[in-house]
Parts: C-alpha cells; sequence; structure tokens
C-alpha cells in the first residue's frame, strides 16, 4: 500500500472569537441552502467563573471569524446550577434555523467530565440532554460529531481508556463500537451518507509493532449495527516511524469521496497535522491516503492539530508562548 503526499498550495488565516480568552475550534457543518458553516468551539481563559464556555459560530468561513456571529453556551438543567466547564465538539443542521451539538460538560461538585445533545436555536436556549453511556459507569465522557440519527464519542472508565461508542438520538440507545483486536477505540468523526449509511473515522490501538497506533475509516449499517470496509492508515504509511495517526473528523469531498483532519507523531519528529483525502475504490472500498502536510506560516508557533473539515479545508489550533490560537488552511486544486 503507498500512500501519497499531495503537493498542494495551502493558505492559512486565523480564525477566532474577537474577545477575551482562546478559541479552541473543535467542530464544522455546512449550513444547507446557503454558503455559511456552524462551527463548534470553547473559549478559554475567559476572565468569568467558569473554566470554559461552548462556542458556536454561525456564519461565512471567511476572515477572521468576524464575519458571523460567535454565540456564548453553557449547559443547562433544572436539577443544577454548577456548571464550570461546557465544550462543544460537533455541530449539525438540524433545518429551520435550529442546529444540534455535541461536546462535553463538568459540574464543580462532581468531579467527571460528562457528555451532552444539545438541540435547539443557536443562543442555546432549546433542549440540553445529558449523554451517558456504559449505564453511567465513566470517570470522563466526551461526545465528539453528530450526523444524521447518530453521534459518536468515547468515554474512560476508572481501569481502562479508549471506549468508543455510538448514540442513537431517535432509540436513545448506546451501541458499544470497537475494532476487532484492538485493546483501544476512539471515534472522532461521523459522516452520514444517506438512509441507513454511515462512514465513521477514528483511531485504534493495537498490540503490535507498527500497528500500535493507528487512523482508520470504516462504513457503518445503522440497520444492524455492523461495519464494513474497514481500512487502516497510518501517516507517509511510515508504519515503524510513525508512532501515532488518529483522524479527527471526516467531511465529503462532494465527489464520493471523503477529506479527513489528521493528527500524527513520529519517533523522529515532535508529530504534526494533514488535510487527508480518501476516495472509493469501483468495489466501494477506501482507496490509499493522499496526504497534505499543514504548518502554519509563523516562526513563534510551537505546534499544530487538525481538529474538523469542511470540503477542502482544514481548522485546528496552533500554540505559541502567548497562548492557542484557531485557524483555517485552505488547500487549493485538491484531486
Amino acid at each position: 500500500m503507498k500512500q501519497n503526499t499531495m503537493k498542494k498550495l495551502v493558505n492559512y488565516y486565523p480564525f477566532n472569537m474577537q474577545t477575551t480568552g482562546e478559541t479552541v475550534i473543535q467542530g464544522i457543518r455546512g449550513i444547507k441552502g446557503t454558503k455559511k458553516v456552524y462551527i463548534a468551539a470553547s473559549l478559554v481563559n475567559n476572565g468569568t467563573s467558569s473554566s470554559m464556555i461552548g462556542l458556536l459560530y454561525e456564519g461565512p468561513l471567511l476572515g477572521n471569524g468576524v464575519n458571523g456571529v460567535w454565540n456564548e453556551l453553557v449547559f443547562t438543567s433544572p436539577d443544577f446550577d454548577d456548571v464550570i466547564n461546557t465544550s462543544c465538539y460537533g455541530p449539525n443542521d438540524k433545518g429551520n434555523n435550529e442546529v444540534q451539538i455535541v461536546g462535553s460538560y463538568k459540574r464543580a461538585s462532581v468531579n467527571i467530565m460528562y457528555g451532552f445533545l444539545y438541540e435547539g436555536p443557536v443562543n442555546g436556549q432549546g433542549t440540553w440532554t445529558t449523554i451517558s453511556p456504559n449505564g453511567g459507569d465513566f470517570m470522563n465522557c466526551f461526545v465528539h460529531s453528530i450526523m444524521g440519527d447518530l453521534a459518536v464519542g468515547n468515554y474512560d472508565t476508572k481501569l481502562t481508556n479508549g471506549y468508543a461508542f455510538i448514540y442513537n438520538i431517535i432509540t436513545r440507545e448506546y451501541i458499544d463500537f470497537m475494532i476487532p483486536e484492538a485493546y483501544s477505540t476512539t471515534l472522532y468523526g461521523i459522516w452520514h451518507n444517506g438512509g441507513n449509511s454511515y462512514t465513521l473515522a477514528g483511531g485504534c490501538g493495537m498490540g503490535k509493532v507498527g500497528d500500535l497506533s493507528q487512523a482508520f475509516i470504516t462504513d457503518w449499517d445503522a440497520s444492524n449495527n455492523t461495519m464494513s470496509n474497514t481500512r487502516f492508515y497510518q501517516y507517509l504509511d511510515e508504519k515503524l516511524q510513525t508512532i501515532v495517526t488518529h483522524f479527527e473528523g471526516i467531511t465529503s469531498d462532494n465527489d464520493g469521496g471523503y477529506n479527513l483532519p489528521s493528527d500524527w507523531v513520529s519517533a523522529t519528529a515532535k508529530g504534526g497535522a494533514a488535510f487527508v483525502k480518501i476516495k472509493r475504490n469501483l468495489d466501494n472500498t477506501f482507496s490509499d491516503a493522499e496526504w497534505v502536510a499543514l504548518s502554519y506560516p509563523t516562526s513563534d508557533a510551537l505546534s499544530l492539530s487538525a481538529n474538523t473539515s469542511f470540503e477542502n479545508k482544514t481548522l485546528g489550533v496552533y500554540t505559541t508562548e502567548e497562548g492557542v490560537i484557531s485557524y483555517c488552511a485552505d488547500v487549493i486544486d485538491v484531486n
């Protein structure tokens, strides 16, 4: 299996809420029938009593986030009022000017991160639901992405990290998800192909050299809860040099394939991020991956991650000695 590096032009620009604090972009979806997007994010170091509040941007993907509206969101419940941390991971256009958002929240009185689903208007005045897999037996739960009738995420227990699950929004059923032979699995991305057909993306850990931590993409049939066409990837197919490869999300390339944001770590470098393109073969399996390495063009960037993708754009954060800055990378002329 040969995986290629695409040498394409990449335009970078910052994309942040213009306020006190640091914007951490974590998810994006297009708004049907418009050129606008929803962007889910978190605002940290914001000068409030909350350590983190959720953000939802609605508007065009232009400029430094000044052409749309940023909504500040905090998980709300009639049963308690001590939420100190709300983090928005994945948005989805519900139609009729309403949105779905998934993420996590934490209360001051309970040392646990809970997952959540929000449904309603962009101002946060809709319905907030706690997502609690594994019968509530977990230490941390993160719901990463939502589309169609399903949401995907992960939870950790006291003994083990890396349990993945699928949540059916209609039936409120939790479905355990594990890559066969993997000791841990993470689900970060979901794309609804239509009907009962979904494509999922994330990462998994295996117990042998060269496969310790690799990214995967797989099809999911929601009618019978089965996966197919599973394929694994490591950055540039460097199995011995690349220690970790992980897909952080998934979006359509509008041509039958998918674009994915990816992070990676190698034995010889501190790691990096990439824009990944995967097509469908004639037999409906997944093709080799094409990779575009991402590197924000500033001398003070210490590290960079790719967190989410929309069409040919990838968004994420880079860090400097001053803090965290979100960015958008526009990959030009991807074949």
